[in-house]
């Protein structure tokens, strides 16, 4: 079983979402992404291609997998539209751009990593 952690961005996201779809997708993960984050999702390219969007209905959830402490973390979730250029992946390549991407996954795997040293 894999866990996940959210970035502080991401946990703002879902705090925008309408609870029932909350809800819906904590099952989703608990059924797929917490099983085999892989088969659940496609692998991203370009500036984010170490990030996996997972789809659920209209929405598109945003991780990077630690295979070494069997953990994923969420960078980003949001609806999807017509565009397969998201505001989601906008944001999050910007993000990346800036380095503060890579700063806020690095703290969320400091977080859970066993040797936090």
């Amino acid at each position: 079983m894999y866990r996940s952690v959210f970035t502080d961005d991401a946990l703002k996201d879902v705090k925008k979402l309408p609870k029932n779809v909350r809800n819906a997708l904590k099952k989703e993960f608990e059924k797929k992404i917490h099983i085999n984050p892989f088969s659940c999702s496609e692998e991203l390219s370009g500036i984010l291609g170490h990030y996996r969007s997972f789809h659920y209905g209209d929405y598109r959830v945003v991780y990077r997998v630690f295979e070494d402490i069997r953990a994923v973390s969420v960078v980003g979730l949001g609806k999807k539209n017509k565009d397969h250029r998201t505001d989601l992946y906008k944001r999050l390549e910007d993000l990346s751009k800036r380095g503060r991407l890579a700063e806020a996954v690095l703290e969320t795997y400091r977080s859970i990593s066993p040797d936090k040293s």
